[in-house]
C-alpha cells in the first residue's frame, strides 16, 4: 500500500486521457500484470503504472521557480506541479535552494544527515549521495540551515556563476525529464547560478502591487545577469491565489499581467485561492494524494501541463 502523501491519478482520468472506457483501462492494467490500487471505492495508479500506460515523451526542461518576495506560493506551487507531473510518468529532480528548506519539509525529509547544496559547492559529498527519493518519481536534493552561507561561499571562491551547477549536476540530468529548483526570495549569487543554469524562471504573481514590484526587481537583476553573462533567460509568470473580485480591484497586478501577456511571458493558467491549498499542506500531503474532485487540483493540473507542454494523443 502506498503512503498517504503518494500522488495518484483515478483510472477514470486514464480513460479519460487515452480515450478509452473504464473496463478497457483496466484490461490494459491486467495486460501488464499491474494491480490497482483503491482508496475508499476509487481505483487509481501511480507513477510506475502511468509511464507505462500514458507512454509520454516529455521536453525535457530545468525550471527555476523564483521571484523577489515571500508568500507568494512559490514552494507549493513546485510541490504541487513535481507531484502532478510524476502522474504523468515523468521522472523529476528537484532541488531546494533555501535554507528554510520549506520544499524539504513538504516532502517529509529530514536533512540533517543528507548533504545539501553547500555541501556539494565545497566537495563535501558527490551529488548521488544527495539525492533522496520521496515519492515515485520523485527525488529531492534537500536543504537545511547550512545553505544560508551559498552566496558568501560562492564569493569567496570566485566561483563561476555561469557554469558551477551544471558542474555538480551534470552526471544526474540525464536520469530526469524535469528539473526544479526552489529559490530562496532574494537576489544573490546562488540564485544568480540557478537562474544561468535553468531553461526557464517561473515566477507566481500574488493579485498585490508588492508581487507586481517583486517581478520588476527580478526583472531588473534578470536584465543585469543577461548582460554580463552574454545570455537571454527567458521566464513566465502565472497568477497564484487568484479571486476575481480582488484581481478587479488591485491595478498593479492587472497592469502587469496584461503587460506579461502581451510579450508572451505569462502563462494562461491560474491558480484560484482557497483555503484547501494549506489545509493540504498543514496535513503534510499534496493536491494529488487525494482522489476527491477538487478545484485546486485541477488548477495545478492545468498549470503543469501547460508549463511542461504535456499533449495528449488522442
Amino acid at each position: 500500500m502506498s503512503k498517504p502523501s503518494q500522488p495518484k491519478m483515478p483510472t477514470t482520468r486514464v480513460a479519460e486521457i487515452l480515450g478509452i472506457s473504464l473496463q478497457a483501462v483496466h484490461k490494459q492494467l491486467k495486460a501488464f500484470d499491474i494491480l490497482p490500487t483503491k482508496l475508499g471505492t476509487k481505483s487509481y495508479i501511480t507513477h510506475s503504472a502511468a509511464k507505462i500506460l500514458l507512454k509520454q515523451d516529455f521536453k525535457r526542461k530545468k525550471i527555476a521557480f523564483q521571484i523577489v518576495k515571500g508568500g507568494t506560493g512559490k514552494t507549493t506551487t513546485l510541490h504541487n506541479i513535481s507531484c502532478a507531473a510524476s502522474l504523468y510518468g515523468a521522472k523529476i529532480l528537484v532541488i531546494d535552494l533555501d535554507p528554510q528548506g520549506n520544499l524539504t519539509d513538504a516532502f517529509g525529509v529530514n536533512a540533517e544527515s543528507t548533504p545539501v547544496m553547500i555541501d556539494l559547492v565545497e566537495n563535501q559529498a558527490n551529488v548521488r549521495q544527495a539525492i533522496v527519493n520521496v515519492e515515485e518519481g520523485i527525488d529531492i536534493i534537500p536543504s537545511r540551515i547550512e545553505n544560508v552561507t551559498l552566496d558568501s561561499r560562492l564569493a569567496l571562491n570566485k566561483s563561476p556563476l555561469h557554469n558551477i551547477l551544471l558542474n555538480i549536476l551534470e552526471s544526474v540530468e540525464k536520469d530526469y525529464d524535469f528539473v526544479f529548483l526552489d529559490c530562496p526570495p532574494m537576489m544573490g549569487h546562488a540564485v544568480t547560478a540557478a537562474s544561468l543554469y535553468v531553461d526557464t524562471i517561473l515566477v507566481p504573481l500574488n493579485p498585490d502591487k508588492f508581487s507586481a514590484n517583486g517581478l520588476q526587481i527580478l526583472k531588473k537583476e534578470l536584465n543585469n545577469i543577461n548582460k554580463q553573462y552574454k545570455v537571454n533567460i527567458r521566464y513566465k509568470v502565472f497568477l497564484n491565489k487568484f479571486s476575481g473580485n480582488t484581481i478587479l480591484s488591485d491595478k498593479a497586478i492587472q497592469t502587469t499581467i496584461a503587460t506579461e501577456m502581451e510579450s508572451g511571458n505569462a502563462l494562461t493558467t491560474a491558480v484560484r485561492q482557497t483555503q484547501e491549498i494549506p489545509n493540504i499542506t498543514d496535513a503534510n500531503l499534496n493536491m494529488f494524494s487525494l482522489l476527491k474532485q477538487s478545484t485546486a487540483r485541477d488548477d495545478f493540473d492545468l498549470l503543469t501541463r501547460e508549463l511542461l507542454e504535456i499533449q495528449f494523443k488522442k
